[in-house]
């Protein structure tokens, strides 16, 4: 049986519909969902984030953790460790439409002293002269007294301790949630110059003021390289809608990374001080891919109304 023109053309209406949500893409390096088994309670079987058993994500090595400089083993779990949670986060922005998300969650629910996790970056082809590299990830601040947070890439692990310092003077970008007095904390973007420490610009306006539980947050960091000579561009910003890239970041800080010192961003690092929950850490190329790509799922509406919009035009294209 031969089939129509028209229901040919319906029929590709209805795939170019559902297309936009399936196609793949190459430009996602670096996917942690935190599938991994859980491992609280705290300190249940010295099971934590970081004993050894946590590897396997998209463009990351095993995890470590340290506190205070202290390497954490099976034999001798650091201090107040982050765990692997039952259960990971979920986020849908304003439209309805969802991230995809799996798996479970970093964790860190008792406010003693303070932690590092640190995962070498088996990836490349995030870090060249003219390019971008966009890192998003789901966060929720679980009370007290306000985020102490750093996460970002480095060429050094993070220390574990109250300023996300590094173990030796290195390189780095990233975004920070620091106080800037009280309960207040600001999400900053940040910068390790040769140095163990950071420098960073907050934004006017704390999204963070405790001491109860936070909203789900999707926070991202964008990343501009440029030619030495010219400052790189670190931007981070609190994303409400999957579908457009934003465009007014928080706040936005400049440092002139060599070449060289771009290549040698090796380590993923999450560094807390106070309680929380982090989950889906994308890095990519594009901010689609930092967002799930074509794994958004749409609000149903959406689908329909576009399937619908097609047909119409190819019904008007055959009047």
């Amino acid at each position: 049986m031969n089939v129509s023109h028209s229901t040919k053309s319906i029929a590709c209406a209805f795939a170019s519909a559902f297309a936009l949500n399936g196609s793949a893409s190459a430009t996602l390096l670096i996917y942690e969902p935190f599938d991994y088994a859980q491992t609280e309670p705290i300190n249940n079987g010295a099971a934590f984030l970081g004993d050894g058993n946590q590897t396997g994500a998209l463009g990351l090595g095993t995890w470590s953790q340290r506190s205070q400089g202290t390497l954490g083993t099976a034999a001798a779990p650091t201090n107040n460790e982050a765990d692997v949670s039952d259960g990971g986060l979920s986020f849908s922005d304003a439209g309805g439409n969802a991230l995809p998300s799996k798996g479970n969650a970093w964790v860190r629910r008792n406010r003693v002293g303070q932690v590092a996790t640190s995962s070498p970056i088996l990836t490349s082809g995030f870090s060249a002269d003219n390019s971008t590299v966009w890192m998003t990830f789901l966060f929720q601040d679980l009370g007290f007294s306000g985020p102490d947070f750093g996460i970002g890439l480095s060429s050094e692990p993070m220390i574990g301790d109250d300023n996300q310092s590094l173990t030796a003077a290195g390189v780095g970008v990233g975004l920070g949630i620091n106080s800037i007095g009280g309960p207040a904390r600001s999400i900053g973007a940040v910068y390790y110059d040769n140095a163990t420490g950071f420098d960073r610009v907050t934004e006017e306006t704390s999204t963070f003021n405790g001491p109860a539980a936070s909203d789900i947050f999707l926070l991202g960091m964008k990343v501009e390289w440029n030619p030495d000579g010219t400052d790189d561009i670190i931007s981070v910003y609190n994303i409400t809608d999957l579908t457009t890239e934003p465009t007014n970041p928080l706040a936005v800080a400049t440092v002139d990374l060599s070449q060289a010192e771009q290549d040698s961003l090796d380590v993923l690092n999450i560094s807390d001080t106070q309680v929380a929950f982090v989950d889906e850490v994308r890095i990519a190329t594009t901010f689609e891919e930092a967002v799930g790509g074509a794994g958004v799922i749409p609000e149903p509406s959406s689908i329909l109304l576009g399937a619908m919009a097609s047909l119409l035009a190819i019904s008007r294209r055959r009047r």
